[in-house]
């Protein structure tokens, strides 16, 4: 049997582990069909590499936690090219490359998105720690 997290202790990790964690995190944009897998890693994702695509910072100091939710201000993905239909969003600990960590995956339920030459997307991150 495992045991659970309190409100209490749901807003302490999600502090902890956000506003006062890593230096940075990175959001990112994934094509896959379907909502990756808990298995899933950056390498195993397939993640946007249109023209202008680059992974956003997501610095500690741009959190607000919630009770147990975490969220991030808006974030924007401007492409450079026509990008094609994104799927969903991640958030990972590393700038570029498979090397870090894929610690969440978001799939779109409104989505894809088709992304045409200097559309936009916005991400509002919202994690929950429950």
């Amino acid at each position: 049997m495992a045991g659970k997290l309190t409100d209490e202790g749901e807003n302490d990790l999600a502090t902890k582990y956000f506003k006062n964690g890593y230096a940075n995190l990175y959001l990112l944009l994934y094509k896959d069909t379907t909502e990756p897998p808990e298995t899933a890693t950056l390498a195993s994702i397939t993640e946007e590499t249109g023209t202008g695509y680059a992974r956003l910072a997501l610095a500690t100091a741009d959190w607000t936690v919630t009770a147990d939710t975490a969220a991030h201000i808006l974030k924007t993905f401007t492409a450079g090219a026509d990008w094609g239909n994104v799927y969903g969003y991640g958030i990972c600990t590393v700038a570029t490359g498979t090397a870090g960590l894929l610690l969440f995956v978001e799939h779109f339920s409104d989505g894809p998105y088709n992304i045409l030459d200097t559309k936009t997307v916005d991400i509002t991150a919202n994690l929950r720690a429950a």
